[in-house]
């Protein structure tokens, strides 16, 4: 068994104009001053990282990676949610997701798309030069819009959509491969890949691919009122990268799972800082340091409620607490016997 590492801030909700959250020395350090061991950086803001000018030139790599050594902090992984849910955008959502990227992008969905599958490409090499070895991302979604469907879906509609999400994903999949890094897909509603029976669907589209796996995240299952808990025993051997979010689900007589289209204030499931939810995150920790998880434990910050601020000091002490620093022996050691295996064969009063 391997301890956890952590804790690990997920910068993206923590990003603002003003300092020290506008640029990456500046966010590191107030990370470090909480506590955190490392951060994931989100690859679309600029503010703190250029993902293309990562590509083009080691030497820049290199200067990341001497400005945080310095400030004596690691990044966990970087991430592609913005890129990764452009990858595979309905009609319906264009308008909303021309919002998210680059201007000269808009009006044009394949031109987007392409764009997008490229930079998750580039986050393959760019994780390699950094030496890490998860990426975080999206699926990005064909089918939501038809998930709880009336009228009913026509037959072979999902099946349709996991061959085209596995036409587009299989090719980026391959490069991560190459690159030695594997891509974790955040489990997310709103997303084609949103519970265990839709990560089996994508996984089989794409061939049971070796790169192919998962960013564990329990805010998004006890939302949908999932097994978080028995999600790890079924998903151990995938799930490589983990966000620790605290999330409720409080149902009233009038709303339940799907929110009313009440604001997260109002709704039924909403995140929460960590220790303010439901998660049983002491469950969480001991399953996966007993299935020998070796990555991050990374807090990803979306409360309703608490300030971030309070919400990052706190996190920090939190995640630490939660961490099981393995055991190298086992309790009754101080008791064993020594017998060798005559000795065991005779206690079994098997001949010989």
């Amino acid at each position: 068994m391997r301890t956890i590492k952590g804790p690990g801030l997920f910068l993206a909700q923590f990003a603002q104009d003003t300092a020290p959250h506008n640029t990456l020395e500046g966010i590191a350090r107030w990370a470090k001053g909480y506590g955190y061991k490392a951060i994931q950086i989100p690859s679309w803001d600029q503010r703190f990282f250029d993902l293309d000018k990562a590509d083009e030139s080691e030497a820049y790599c290199d200067e990341v990676k001497g400005k945080l050594a310095d400030i004596g902090i690691a990044i966990s992984e970087f991430s592609t949610h913005f890129q990764g849910q452009m990858v595979s955008v309905h009609p319906a959502y264009d308008a909303m997701f021309d919002g998210q990227c680059p201007a000269h992008l808009r009006g044009n969905p394949e031109k987007r798309r392409h764009w997008a599958a490229d930079q998750v490409k580039k986050a393959a090499k760019v994780s390699r030069r950094f030496g890490l070895t998860e990426h975080v991302t999206f699926t990005g979604s064909l089918a939501w819009p038809y998930f709880y469907p009336y009228p009913q879906r026509p037959a072979g509609l999902i099946e349709e959509c996991f061959a085209e999400q596995a036409r587009r994903w299989k090719p980026i999949l391959d490069l991560y491969d190459e690159n030695g890094v594997d891509l974790c897909y955040e489990i997310h509603p709103t997303e084609d890949v949103f519970d265990g029976d839709t990560f089996d669907m994508f996984l089989d589209a794409v061939g049971g691919h070796p790169r192919c796996h998962i960013n564990y995240d329990a805010s998004h299952f006890i939302k949908q009122q999932l097994d978080y808990l028995g999600f790890i025993d079924a998903y151990r051997d995938r799930i490589k990268m983990f966000h620790v979010k605290d999330a409720e689900f409080n149902p009233t007589p009038k709303q339940g799972v799907y929110g009313g289209y009440k604001g997260w204030l109002e709704r039924a499931g909403r995140d929460r800082s960590l220790g303010d939810g439901q998660v049983n995150f002491k469950a969480i920790f001991s399953k996966l340091a007993a299935y020998d998880f070796a990555g991050w434990a990374v807090y990803e910050w979306e409360c309703c409620l608490q300030h971030p601020e309070v919400a990052a000091r706190k996190g920090a002490t939190f995640i630490a607490d939660h961490i099981i620093e393995v055991t190298d022996r086992v309790f009754d050691d101080f008791a064993a016997t020594g017998a060798d295996r005559a000795t065991n064969l005779k206690l079994l009063g098997v001949g010989g």
